[in-house]
C-alpha cells in the first residue's frame, strides 16, 4: 500500500504538470486523422472492417497501419461520445501516460533495486518535457500504445523467467498480449525482441535458454502475423515517395544521410539534457545535410555527435559486466530509437519529439544511476553533503515539471504553438510559413511578421528541383499573398483598390504556378511508378491548388484563366467549394446552364449545403422559364428532379463525381455514388459507365 501512494503521489504530479493540457485543440495531424475520418463517427461492422482493412491516415497515402489506435480514437469519438470535444481525447491519453509511468516504476525496481530510485525514475521520465508531443498530442497515442506494448511485454518476460506449469503460460500470454497491443498500435513496437535481449544481456544471464526463449516466441509471432496483415491491407494501396521536405535524408546518399542522421541523434540527446527549445517540426532546412568539408558548426556538431555515440557504444562494451544498469540504459536508448533513427530505414520524418517517447526511458535510466552513484561518493566525503543530491533533483524534477506545464500552455494557445515553433526551429520552411498562416492579424506588425516568414520559407525551398520541392508551401504562400492584396484592397474607403494589392495577387499567382509546377513534376513520377503496380492513370494532384488559383485570377481581373483553372480543378476532384466557386465564374460569364450543372454536382457530394437549393431554383428559372424544371406547388418554388431536364443534370453530376472517385483509384466511394444514382434517382445504368 504504501509503494501504491508513493507511485500515486508520482502520477499525481505528473497530473500537475499537464493539468493545464486538457484543452488543447485538434492541431496538426489531428484535424484529418480524427475530425475527418468518418471511420470513427459509429461503432458499425462497415466502419469496424474500414479501419482493420485501410490505413491509419483516412486520406490514404501514409504508408501506415495502426487499426488499434484508430480503434482507440473510436472509443472516445462514438462511444464515450467525445466527438470533436478535445477534452476525453486527452484525458485518455494522460491514463495511459500514467500506465506507463507505473510501468516505468516497476522496471525501476528490477533494475535499480531500490524504491527511491525506482520512483525518481518515474518522476523523472513521466514529467519530462520532451514528451509533451506524445502525451498532449492527441495522435501521440500511438506512441503511448506503443511504449505500453514494449514495457509490459519486458516485465511479464521477467515474471515468466521464474514461473513455470500454468503461471509460466499466463505470462508467456501477457508477452503476446501486449506486443500485440503494441505493435499494431504503433509499427515500431517491433523493438521489443531487441529489448527482451538487452535485458537478458544484463540481467538476466543466469536463466537458462529453455527458460528465455518461450518469450521471445511470445513475442515475435505478434510481430510476424502484423506483417503480414500489413503486407496483405498495404499491399495494394499506391506508391508516392516520401516528401524530401519532411525527411532530406531521402535526397542524400549512403554515408551522408548516416552522418547526418547521427547528428539528429546528438540533438536527441541534447534535448533530453536541455529541453528549452521544443518545436512540434524539424523540416528541411533545420537540420542541414552533413557536408563532409567540416568547414561549418553543423559539420562540427555531427562529428561531436559521432563521438558521442561511439562514446555510448563503448560505454555498453566496457559496462556490460560491472554495471548492468548502464549497460541497459544505454543500450534500450539506441535500440529503442532505431526504427526511427533513419540508421537502418529512412523514413517518412527526419527528427521530431514524439520519436523519444519510449527511448527517453533509457536516458532517465543512466540519469538516476549517475544521481545514485554520486550520492554514494558524496556520502563518502562527510554528513555535510548529505542532501546535496536530494535538492538538485528536487530542483530539477521541478525545473522539469515547470517547462512541462509551460509547453502545454503552447499547445493550449495556438499563436502561442506556432511562434514558439519558429523559434526553437527557425530553419525549418514549415515552422515559418505554419506561424505565418496561423497568425491572427491584429496589427500592422503581425502582418510585416507574417511577411518575413513566408518569405524564409520560400526562401528556404527555392534552389531545390522540383522533385525534391514541396507544393504545398507554394500553395498556403499563394494563399497568403491573396489574403494580403485583398486586406490593401479592402483598407481603401472607395473600394479602389490600391496599387500594392495588384502586386501581392501577382506574387500569388507566381507561387500558385510554382505550385502546379512541382506538382505536375512529382505527379508524374508517381503515376509511372503506379502504373508498374497496376493502377495506371491515378493522380495525387491536388483540387485546391486550382481553386486557389482561380480565385488569384479573378482578382486579377482575368476571368478566362479563372475558369480554366477551376475547369482542372473539378476535372481531379468534384470538390463542392471548388464547384461553388465555378458555378459563380459561369454565371458572371453567362453561361447559366454550367453553372447550374456545377452546383448540382456540388450538392451530389455534399447534401447537407441546402443553400444551394435556392441558387439552382434561381439558375433553372432562367434557364427554363416556362417548362417543368422549377415547381410552383403550394406556392413556394422548387426543384423539380422529375423534370428531364434537372433528372438528366443530376445523373451527369453523378457521372462525374463517380469518375474523379475513380481518378484517384476510391473505388468503393466511385461505387456507392453509382448505385445510388441509378437505384434512388433512377439514371440509366450506361450513363454512369
Amino acid at each position: 500500500m504504501r509503494r501504491a501512494l508513493l507511485v500515486s503521489a508520482v502520477i499525481g504530479f505528473a497530473f500537475c504538470a499537464y493539468s493545464n493540457s486538457f484543452d488543447a485543440p485538434f492541431l496538426l495531424d489531428n484535424d484529418p486523422i480524427i475530425l475527418k475520418d468518418t471511420r470513427l463517427r459509429a461503432v458499425t461492422s462497415d466502419h469496424v472492417q474500414r479501419i482493420l482493412n485501410g490505413e491509419y491516415w483516412p486520406l490514404g497515402m501514409s504508408g501506415l497501419y495502426r487499426p488499434l489506435t484508430t480503434f482507440s480514437y473510436m472509443f472516445n469519438y462514438s462511444v464515450l461520445g467525445n466527438g470533436a470535444n478535445p477534452s476525453g481525447y486527452h484525458w485518455l491519453n494522460f491514463t495511459l501516460h500514467a500506465v506507463n509511468i507505473g510501468l516505468v516504476y516497476l522496471l525501476g525496481l528490477l533494475i535499480l533495486e531500490q524504491l527511491p530510485a525506482a520512483l525518481l525514475l518515474a518522476a523523472i521520465w513521466g514529467i519530462h518535457p520532451v514528451l509533451t508531443e506524445s502525451v498532449t498530442n492527441i495522435v501521440g497515442r500511438a506512441d503511448l500504445l506503443g511504449a505500453f506494448g514494449v514495457l509490459a511485454a519486458l516485465l511479464a518476460h521477467r515474471q515468466a523467467l521464474d514461473a513455470s506449469g500454468g503461471r509460466k503460460v499466463a505470462w508467456l500470454a501477457a508477452i503476446a498480449l501486449a506486443v500485440t497491443a503494441g505493435i499494431f498500435s504503433k509499427e515500431s513496437t517491433v523493438v521489443v525482441v531487441a529489448v527482451i535481449a538487452i535485458y537478458d544481456l544484463s540481467f538476466g544471464r543466469a536463466a537458462s535458454w529453455k527458460a528465455r526463449l518461450p518469450s521471445y516466441f511470445a513475442a515475435v509471432i505478434p510481430c510476424l502475423v502484423f506483417l503480414y496483415v500489413r503486407a496483405q491491407v498495404l499491399g495494394g494501396v499506391a506508391a508516392t515517395a516520401f516528401p524530401f521536405g519532411d525527411n532530406p535524408l531521402m535526397g542524400a546518399d549512403f554515408w551522408t544521410a548516416r552522418m547526418t542522421a547521427v547528428k539528429v541523434i546528438g540533438r536527441y540527446l541534447a534535448l533530453l539534457a536541455w529541453p528549452a527549445g521544443l518545436s512540434f517540426d524539424y523540416s528541411y532546412n533545420e537540420n542541414p545535410l552533413f557536408g563532409w568539408g567540416l568547414t561549418s558548426w553543423e559539420d562540427v556538431k555531427a562529428i561531436l555527435s559521432l563521438l558521442v555515440c561511439l562514446a555510448g557504444v563503448a560505454g555498453t562494451i566496457v559496462c556490460w559486466r560491472r554495471r548492468k544498469p548502464v549497460f541497459f540504459a544505454i543500450a534500450f536508448f539506441f535500440a529503442t530509437l532505431s526504427p526511427t533513427s533513419n540508421l537502418v530505414v529512412r523514413i517518412g520524418s527526419i527528427m521530431a519529439e514524439r520519436f523519444l517517447y519510449l527511448p527517453s526511458v533509457g536516458f532517465a535510466v543512466l540519469v538516476v544511476y549517475g544521481v545514485n552513484l554520486l550520492s554514494q561518493r558524496l556520502a563518502e566525503r562527510g554528513r555535510e553533503y548529505r542532501n546535496a543530491v536530494p535538492v538538485a533533483m528536487g530542483v530539477m524534477l521541478l525545473a522539469f515539471a515547470a517547462r512541462t506545464y509551460g509547453r502545454n500552455a503552447d499547445w493550449v494557445d495556438q499563436g502561442r504553438f506556432w511562434r514558439s515553433a519558429v523559434e526553437a526551429a527557425p530553419g525549418s520552411y514549415k515552422t515559418n510559413l505554419s506561424a505565418a498562416n496561423n497568425t491572427v492579424f491584429i496589427s500592422q506588425q503581425d502582418w510585416d511578421r507574417s511577411i518575413g516568414q513566408v518569405g524564409r520559407a520560400l526562401a528556404i525551398l527555392d534552389n531545390l528541383p522540383d522533385l525534391q520541392n514541396t507544393g504545398i508551401a507554394y500553395q498556403q504562400a499563394g494563399v497568403f499573398y491573396r489574403n494580403l492584396g485583398i486586406r490593401l484592397a479592402s483598407s481603401n474607403p472607395a473600394g479602389r483598390a490600391e496599387a500594392g494589392s495588384e502586386y501581392w495577387y501577382g506574387k500569388s499567382l507566381n507561387a500558385l504556378l510554382r505550385s502546379e509546377k512541382i506538382e505536375l513534376a512529382q505527379d508524374e513520377r508517381n503515376r509511372a511508378e503506379n502504373a508498374k503496380r497496376g493502377k495506371p492513370g491515378l493522380t495525387f494532384v491536388p483540387s485546391a491548388l486550382y481553386l486557389h488559383m482561380g480565385r488569384t485570377y479573378q482578382k486579377l481581373g482575368d476571368p478566362g484563366h479563372a475558369l480554366e483553372a477551376f475547369e482542372r480543378g473539378r476535372a481531379l476532384e468534384s470538390d463542392p467549394d471548388l464547384l461553388e466557386e465555378l458555378a459563380s465564374a459561369y454565371r458572371t460569364a453567362g453561361e447559366t446552364r454550367k453553372a447550374a450543372m456545377a452546383l448540382v454536382e456540388a450538392l451530389a457530394v455534399d447534401s447537407s449545403r441546402m443553400q444551394l437549393a435556392s441558387k439552382l431554383v434561381e439558375l433553372y428559372s432562367e434557364i427554363d422559364p416556362s417548362g417543368c424544371a422549377v415547381s410552383r406547388e403550394g406556392g413556394t418554388p422548387g426543384l423539380n428532379v422529375d423534370c428531364p431536364l434537372v433528372h438528366g443534370d443530376i445523373c451527369t453530376a453523378s457521372r462525374n463525381v463517380a469518375a474523379t472517385y475513380l481518378r484517384t483509384w476510391q473505388h468503393e466511394h466511385a461505387a456507392a455514388i453509382r448505385r445510388t444514382a441509378i437505384q434512388e434517382l433512377g439514371c440509366a445504368p450506361e450513363l454512369l459507365k
